[in-house]
């Protein structure tokens, strides 16, 4: 049976190893999701959604139960996206990202940028390697964001296709540069909660993907990095009667543009106009 939800974003830590000036500052206090929370996070949202992303706020392998975690998916049966900024994967044994549960490991190369200039290209290396090894079945998704080709932008091109001896086509929004990894271009993102940007009458927020806090809210997407928007606590009630909540069908006209849309979205760069 079909599930209502394409994904749930589930923030296993608020935490990270980096300081990236492109990403949001939280006001909340660093905090990991304690594993039994995860886990009743995680079954709750595996009957809603067909994919688990490790992803919102933080670096998820700076969780001190990582390995539990993942066990954990493949306990439950769930379809896991991890997204990271990849400088931890060599912390954990290989074997670890054989688990069952994990269908693609996500990688967003644009944290290299907040490295010194001698450091990029290690750890860009060793990336290289980790996917060029990756377990059969595992897809490895490199993304590269920029403003522009600036200078990190196209070394890190250039270094990836020569790692692969892959060839970018003209005007291609993406490579393929091996057997199950790709390398995928983007903008840099603009988080809410700013100064109203483009004029937008729609969002996937609610209808496509919903997401839980470290702390246990509930928010309409990945991007409401502080609970702006959060529409109940899963540690108080159970997550699907949030989502059919009176005030969840108010929130989810209002970013599908049936309604007026919450003030915090408009400068929101995963908002889009035609959504």
């Amino acid at each position: 049976m079909k599930k209502p939800y394409r994904r749930a974003f589930l923030e296993i830590t608020n935490s990270c190893n980096l300081a990236c000036g492109f990403c949001a500052r939280t006001r909340r206090p660093a905090a990991a999701m304690p594993l039994e929370l995860f886990r009743s996070a995680a079954a709750q949202a595996g009957r809603l959604a067909e994919v688990i992303s490790l992803h919102l706020l933080g670096e998820p392998l700076t969780h001190p139960d990582f390995p539990a975690i993942l066990k954990c998916c493949t306990q439950l049966g769930l379809k896991v996206n991890l997204v990271t900024n990849g400088l931890l994967l060599g912390k954990f044994p290989p074997p670890l990202f054989a688990e069952p549960c994990l269908g693609q490991v996500s990688i967003s190369l644009h944290a290299l940028s907040c490295l010194p200039e001698e450091d990029r290209g290690r750890q860009l290396a060793a990336l290289a390697r980790f996917a060029a090894a990756k377990p059969a079945g595992l897809t490895v998704g490199f993304r590269l964001r920029s403003a522009g080709e600036d200078a990190f932008f196209r070394s890190t091109l250039k270094t990836l296709l020569a790692a692969f001896s892959a060839t970018l086509l003209p005007g291609a929004g993406y490579v393929k540069l091996a057997d199950g990894v790709f390398l995928n271009f983007g903008g840099v993102f603009e988080w809410p909660g700013g100064a109203p940007g483009k004029a937008k009458t729609g969002c996937l927020g609610l209808k496509h993907h919903f997401g839980v806090l470290s702390d246990g809210r509930v928010v309409p997407c990945c991007a409401d990095f502080d609970g702006a928007l959060a529409l109940g606590d899963i540690k108080r009630r159970a997550l699907a009667d949030i989502l059919a909540s009176p005030e969840a069908a108010v929130l989810r006209a209002g970013l599908a543009g049936q309604a007026p849309m919450p003030s915090y979205c408009a400068s929101c760069g995963f908002t889009a106009p035609d959504a």
